[in-house]
């Protein structure tokens, strides 16, 4: 019985240190491998993005060489047509700058079109805003319905009929109250010279007398003070002249 005993310790004794050398080969393995997959998926993430980078670093730099391409391209064309315009390029023929020239004005026309009907539109649509009582009276029953329900003042203001009542109000308005026209020499308020240091000028000049009888009045007083008698002392109350 003793001998069973100690031959059941001796086989717990040797197999519980194997026992815990093979979990720990077995962690450690396990470690292992975490790490392993670890690194796979941190490889694999570096080279899916610089796959993904790599292309896009490509593409920006193709879009931006496009890109100086299309502006310099663009810009070679305009230099090029305004020399035909300036007629500063003697290699061009007459027509080639007469061409160029009645392009340049047919493109300036239609600008100053587009500008003109932008202007219009602009000052009816302000006009609504600013002068609503007249603006309502000569809007059609159609365009007041819509104006009340607040959601067509830009289509009133686009309709070429009613630009044309409005201007008509406007017109009424200039009449009552003209403004300067542009180049109208400004009058400055009177006292003012129109050029400053040209002439004489009335407030600078009341100013400096002013400034000169203060300086009287001081010197008198400081003679005064000092006890030292002036022309011009004496009791003010009394005529002198008989004296």
């Amino acid at each position: 019985m003793a001998d069973a005993d100690l031959s059941a310790k001796i086989s717990v004794s040797s197999e519980v240190p194997e026992a815990m050398d093979k979990a720990k080969k077995a962690t450690v393995s396990f470690a292992k491998q975490v790490e392993d997959i670890q690194k796979k998926f941190s490889t694999a993430f570096k080279d899916v993005f610089l796959s993904f980078l790599a292309p896009m670093a490509l593409l920006g730099i193709v879009i931006n060489y496009v890109g100086k391409l299309i502006d310099d391209n663009r810009k070679k064309h305009e230099d090029a047509n305004q020399a035909a315009i300036d007629g500063t390029n003697a290699l061009m023929s007459a027509e080639d700058r007469y061409f160029a020239n009645k392009r340049n004005n047919e493109n300036k026309a239609f600008k100053d079109v587009e500008q003109a009907n932008t202007t219009r539109e602009d000052v009816t649509k302000s006009f609504i805003i600013a002068e609503r009582d007249r603006a309502f009276e000569v809007m059609s029953k159609e365009q007041q319905a819509a104006f009340l329900s607040g959601t067509s003042m830009n289509d009133i203001a686009k309709d070429p009929e009613y630009q044309k009542k409005i201007q008509l109000l406007i017109a009424e308005d200039m009449k009552k109250n003209p403004l300067p026209t542009p180049g109208t020499p400004f009058n400055p308020p009177s006292g003012f010279s129109n050029v400053v240091g040209v002439g004489p000028n009335p407030v600078i000049e009341a100013m400096s007398k002013q400034l000169e009888a203060q300086l009287e009045a001081n010197r008198i007083l400081e003679q005064i003070a000092a006890g030292v008698p002036s022309s011009n002392s004496g009791d003010f109350t009394k005529d002198n002249s008989s004296r």
